[in-house]
């Protein structure tokens, strides 16, 4: 089978270690890799995948020109490899910056509200997701955290009726560790879920259920790099024990419609 990993991120080298420390620090968890290119190649190989997605995020508005110009740079000549740059929702001078992520060759835009401290569905950012609406780019969601309400469920889904055409991606389930409050949203078919960061937290019937409830033909696969290891969020996943046909759909057919055609 074909797999694709939608839900990694990357640092510069010299960088790399530390904000590997510094992710698990705010989740509390060691992270398990350094977060370098090189080190994630070796890892999506060593699972046998061979397309995935990189992103960063920006935790302030000085901070997005550097990520989009870095996530362009590493991934050029690599179509094997999905760069997502970053906007930080609030900047004032975000229409620049969405131009430059295009002229890049940037395919979509990472948020994490909660690294960020901005709601998703803050008003201030919704002109924004309308130019990226527009633009056809997808943004990968960070949702769901018990400690915070920036990534809440109900916020994604309140910003989709504001937006209805952009195309998301609802990390973690929809919202991790809020699966029940994700699973309430009536969202429509252009928004997406992704597998990271959930499967060693959800029972296998929740998962199950959730899979059912949430559409799997919406589903794709996801390890949450530098966090978990590629390899093991792989074998976990197989562990559900899916038919044939959804397995495909989740690790390689929902990307492939996304990202491929």
């Amino acid at each position: 089978m074909r797999v694709a990993d939608v839900h990694t991120h990357i640092f510069p080298d010299k960088l790399a270690e530390k904000a590997s420390d510094a992710i698990g620090i705010f989740y509390d968890k060691p992270s398990n890799h350094t977060a370098s290119l090189q080190v994630l190649k070796e890892q999506e190989a060593l699972a046998g995948i061979d397309y995935f997605l990189v992103s960063g995020s920006a935790t302030s508005a000085a901070q997005v020109a550097h990520i989009n110009e870095f996530i362009a740079q590493s991934t050029a000549g690599t179509p094997n490899i999905i760069p997502f740059g970053s906007l930080f929702p609030t900047m004032e001078d975000w229409e620049p910056a969405l131009e430059e992520m295009l002229a890049l060759g940037i395919r979509g835009v990472k948020i994490h509200p909660d690294f960020q401290k901005i709601d998703i569905d803050d008003p201030r950012a919704v002109e924004m997701y309308r130019a990226i609406a527009k633009a056809g780019l997808p943004v990968l969601f960070h949702t769901g955290d018990p400690r915070y309400e920036h990534s809440a469920p109900e916020r994604l889904a309140n910003l989709i009726r504001q937006v209805p055409d952009l195309i998301a991606i609802a990390a973690h389930f929809g919202g991790w560790g809020s699966w029940d409050r994700a699973c309430e949203q009536a969202l429509p078919e252009n928004v997406y879920y992704d597998t990271s960061s959930s499967l060693m937290y959800i029972e296998k019937e929740r998962a199950l259920e959730l899979l059912d409830k949430l559409g799997a033909h919406r589903f794709l696969f996801g390890s949450d790099f530098p966090m978990w290891s590629p390899k093991e969020e792989l074998e976990r996943f197989l562990e559900l024990d899916l038919d044939r046909p959804t397995q495909e759909k989740i690790l390689f057919g929902n990307f492939e419609s996304l990202f491929l055609k």
